[in-house]
This record gives C-alpha cells, structure tokens and sequence, in this order.
C-alpha cells in the first residue's frame, strides 16, 4: 500500500540555545490536496514549523519529507515551494507583472513563457488591468492577491502562508479568506496555513493542528475540534467555552459526572484516561447553554441543569451574551438568540440554566506535553489553497 503522506515531519525539533525546545519531537503527516492549518497562540511552534519546511530553518533534530525525498538537506529554492508572507514582500521598484514573473526569472524559464504564466496567474486573482501599476499604487487586499499569484505563478507542489491575512481588515480579511478558498478548490494544492486567528483556522482548513509548547494537542477537521476537544487547553483556546472547575465523582463507559463548587453535580462526555477524584474542567459552548425562564423550554432527562443569578446581559445584534455566576465564585455565559420571541431575564434574577450532557465534555484541568503522532486524515479533502515562492522573498 502506498504512503498517504505528502509531507512528513518525523521526530523533528528545533532548538536554538540546545536547551529549550520551541518544536520538540514533533510527527505530522500532511495528505497531497490538504489545507492544513498550523494554529497556537504566539511562541507555541507553529511558525518555526513552517520555517523548517520552506527551508528558512533548519531541524535539530528529525526529518522532513516530500512526497518521500528528505527535504531538510536542501535549500528554500530546492524545495519547490511557495510562500506567502503577512507584509506580502513585494518588490517595490517592479510592477506587478514583473513581482509576479520574479520567480520564474530565477527559475529561467523563458520569456515567452513567462508572459503566458503571469497573464494567467494574475487573470487568476482577477488583476489583469493592473499588470503594470507598482505595489505601492494598490491596495493591501490587492496586494496580497498578487502576492499569492507570485507563489502559484510557478506551479509549486506546496504553498505556505506566514500570517498572511494579518495585516487586513476585518471586511477585507474574509474576503481574502474566500478567494484563498476559491483558489484552493480550483488548483488544488497543498497548503500549509499558520494563523492564530481561530475563526480563520476553522472557516478555511481541511484540518488544523493546535499547538501549544512545542507540541501538537490535538489535530483534527474544524468539527472535531470544536465539538471533541481532546484536552483543557484545545477547549479553552479553539472557540469561546465556559470552563467551570470541579471533582470528578464517577467515570464510566466514556461518560463522567462533575461536582461543582455550588454543589451541582453535572453528567457529560470525558476524555480517556480520566480518573475519579481527579481535579477537572466541564467544556461547554455558551451557545448550547438555554436558559428555560427566557426560551420557554423544559430540561429533559438527558439534560444538566443548574441554578444560576444573572449578572449582566450584553446585546451584540443576533443574540444576547448572558453573563451568570453559580455559586459564589463560578461564572457562566450563556448566548441566547435574538428572535425577538421570549422576555429576557433581568440582572439579579435566578433563573435555571441546561444544557444536554452530550453537549459537554469533562476533561483533566491540566494538560500533559505529551503528544502523539499526528497521521493525515482517512480520506483527502478536496480543498486548496495558495501562498507565494519561496524564489519570490
């Protein structure tokens, strides 16, 4: 049988002081045809991950393959790879038929040829009229759109983005999200995506890898991750989650009940391993958390449901964030839609909060730097993506 991967990250580190390690034994598996996003807060190893695959860095320690030949003994320009940064690295003094033919002039291919490929790549990103303006006369949005035809210009076999929306608009960075997806559909690439934009990781990706210390958490399609948390420090970073501490009182069959510091004892899905009388943490989405009094709805029997006192309720368009405390100390929000159909609460009020036990996870307070191999998923996905050439910066 044939291997899945495309790209292969086995056993690699990187460690600049040979002390501390920013990526430590790290094992990634990427299928050809994947949009894999590298997501983490700062300084967790996603950005030197992808350093270490266009060549900019080197391993510690490992290996790094593609499509079976070892890649980290060979130069960025070696590697057949386009990149794509977050200050776009367009030269100034060019235009932008002459930023986009920079790769393929490195690669001396002929000038007629280059003609036809830079007419395509920026028909591509809908630019052609403006092939012979200067970087300076566009705007960023238009920029980074040649900057992604300057990385596909030469038909690389993978393309890397570096924070490559950061610098946009809130408005124009979902409009280049959707052209980067348009893109991706129809060229099928490769793509490795560094972000820590969550809502970007989860809108964009095939698959996202979390990281944290140096290590993958957890790697999984968007879904996953938001509904199946592997651990704390995934649910608490992937999304907005309600992480309420507690014991664990039983474990059983993948399901676990926690006592609260109020006293309420809930029921939900638990991560493997846990143990009884372990210190844990109740993962629930604020969106899954109904409040009776306003909606109208009675809890069933699959359902927890604690008692809360309302502290503040914030209007945000297409639902109120109810802000709640249990107890004394443990704090609660609940997202209630605006459908304009059911009476709000008032702050001070005590009001029953549910939820349905399959809707939360119980998972240990604390996170283990542990992680495993990482292998790509069953079936590829049919999505694509692009980024600019490593011969371009």
């Amino acid at each position: 049988m044939s291997n899945p991967s495309f790209i292969s990250f086995s056993g690699v580190s990187k460690s600049y002081d040979g002390a501390n390690y920013v990526v430590d034994d790290l094992n990634l598996d990427v299928r050809k045809g994947e949009f894999l996003s590298l997501l983490g807060p700062s300084g967790s190893g996603k950005t030197t991950t992808l350093m270490m695959l266009a060549g900019f860095e080197s391993p510690t320690q490992g290996e790094i393959r593609l499509d079976g030949r070892r890649l980290d003994d060979k130069p960025p320009h070696q590697r057949d790879i386009g990149m794509v940064f977050q200050n776009y690295a367009l030269f100034p003094h060019l235009t932008i038929a002459e930023n986009v033919a920079f790769p393929l002039s490195v690669r001396r291919v002929g000038r007629a040829e280059q003609k036809g490929r830079v007419k395509r790549a920026l028909e591509m990103i809908e630019l052609p009229h403006l092939a012979n303006r200067r970087p300076a006369q566009l705007s960023g949005g238009q920029q980074q759109r040649v900057a992604l035809a300057r990385a596909l210009v030469f038909e690389p076999s993978v393309v890397l983005m570096d924070e490559p929306l950061g610098a946009l608009d809130k408005r124009l960075r979902e409009t280049m999200q959707y052209e980067i997806m348009r893109l991706h559909r129809e060229l099928s690439l490769t793509i490795v995506y560094v972000t820590h934009d969550q809502a970007e990781a989860l809108t964009m990706s095939d698959r996202v890898a979390v990281f944290s210390d140096g290590k993958i958490q957890q790697a999984a399609s968007p879904t996953e991750l938001y509904e199946n948390a592997s651990n704390a420090f995934v649910a608490n970073f992937v999304g907005e989650n309600n992480g309420l501490r507690g014991r664990v009182v039983t474990v059983k069959d993948g399901w676990a009940t926690l006592a609260l510091s109020d006293g309420s004892i809930i029921r939900g899905r638990c991560e493997q391993g846990l143990s009884e009388g372990a210190e844990a943490m109740l993962a629930l989405r604020p969106e899954r958390a109904h409040i009776h009094s306003a909606e109208g709805t009675q809890a069933d029997a699959h359902s927890n449901v604690v008692r809360a006192r309302v502290q503040e309720l914030v209007y945000c368009g297409d639902h109120h964030r109810v802000h709640l405390t249990l107890g004394s100390r443990d704090a609660l929000v609940a997202k209630l839609p605006n459908t304009q159909r059911h009476a709000l609460p008032s702050a001070g009020d005590t009001i029953e909060v549910a939820w349905r036990h399959d809707d939360c996870k119980i998972l240990a307070a604390s996170v283990p730097r542990s992680a495993p191999t990482v292998p790509p998923p069953a079936s590829p996905s049919p999505s694509i993506m692009s980024t600019a050439p490593a011969g371009a910066n």
